[in-house]
């Protein structure tokens, strides 16, 4: 097991979008997280920030979305996320290699927040067909695209069962389209010919590292045993939900740096606090030169009224004295 890669895997890795990483997990790691992840399906361990997703085998258009209630006891469950509440799962996705990663991804300086640690499922005999996708885009409600995900098989992964399937060097077209998730028919005929196809065939305990933006599929599973993958994707800590406003679970680094803002951001804030009080001042000075127009306009009523007794006061002595 690694700790670190070598600059030759990070040139495959940019190059490619994908590397294999080979073993992250002895066989008693392995075990445990598999007995974990049984055991999480089936109820019998539970944290609040579970999201459950059940496999129903038909269309992925037609799957229901993650909830915090889930279907029961079962092990057909297709996706678990929040696995990151998990001490196993995070002492996992806390190893050294995948902080060189994502130092590598966001910079040594960046402190790292998970999106979602979640179990990727293809039950025996089912599955859900998942089609050409990149993992990115609006539809992540993201105010940035996380860039980094490690896939750790828990049971071999084949062409039989459902693994990765990738068209190499894709990461480097960006996003094919902003909202992200599933390409676009005429872009899967563009650039995912059946001859560009790598099947990324990995025995359990292995990992794969899969750039964000790198177009990949799976499809289901045909044999009489599960194909379980912990995926984690790693991101900018500083990164916020654009529903909530909300920051994600730190995995690296401490939460004071990520909730410090970009430069440029703190130029903006200081900014407009200072046009707000500017604008505060400018706003009082205003009423009070309309306080002062008020009580000027007043004096020259008065005046004028003054005057007008005044001109009554004469003419009644002129008449008194003719």
């Amino acid at each position: 097991m690694i700790d670190r890669l070598s600059e030759d895997q990070w040139s495959e890795y940019q190059r490619q979008g994908y590397l294999r990483l080979g073993p992250v997990l002895d066989a008693s790691e392995l075990a445990a997280l598999q007995r974990r992840i049984d055991a999480i399906m089936l109820g019998e361990v539970h944290y609040p920030s579970l999201q459950y997703q059940l496999d129903t085998g038909g269309a992925y258009e037609a799957l229901p979305d993650p909830d915090a209630r889930g279907a029961g006891a079962t092990l057909n469950y297709r996706k678990l996320q929040g696995l990151e509440a998990d001490p196993l799962v995070r002492d996992v996705i806390s190893r050294p290699l995948f902080r060189d990663i994502c130092s590598r991804h966001y910079g040594e300086h960046a402190s790292i927040s998970i999106f979602r640690a979640m179990l990727m499922n293809k039950p025996a005999r089912q599955g859900t067909h998942l089609p050409w996708h990149q993992d990115g885009g609006d539809v992540w409600k993201l105010d940035r695209d996380p860039l980094v995900t490690t896939w750790i098989a828990l049971d071999p992964a084949s062409r039989l069962n459902g693994c990765v399937e990738v068209i190499p060097g894709t990461h480097r077209l960006g996003l094919l389209t902003t909202a992200g998730s599933t390409v676009r028919a005429e872009d899967v005929e563009r650039h995912c010919p059946e001859r560009a196809i790598e099947y990324l065939e990995i025995e359990a305990g292995e990992c794969l590292l899969l750039h964000n933006w790198l177009i990949h599929r799976s499809h289901i599973n045909t044999t009489d045993t599960p194909r379980r993958a912990l995926s984690a994707c790693y991101m900018d800590a500083r990164t916020v939900s654009t529903l909530t406003g909300d920051h994600f679970p730190i995995v690296f680094g401490d939460e004071a740096s990520a909730n410090r803002p970009w430069a440029f951001v703190e130029h903006l804030t200081a900014e407009n606090q200072r046009l707000q009080e500017s604008a505060g001042e400018a706003e009082r000075y205003a009423r009070s030169l309309a306080e002062h127009a008020a009580r000027v306009e007043q004096m020259r009523a008065d005046a004028e009224q003054y005057a007008k007794s005044l001109e009554a006061e004469l003419v009644r002595m002129r008449a008194a004295l003719t």
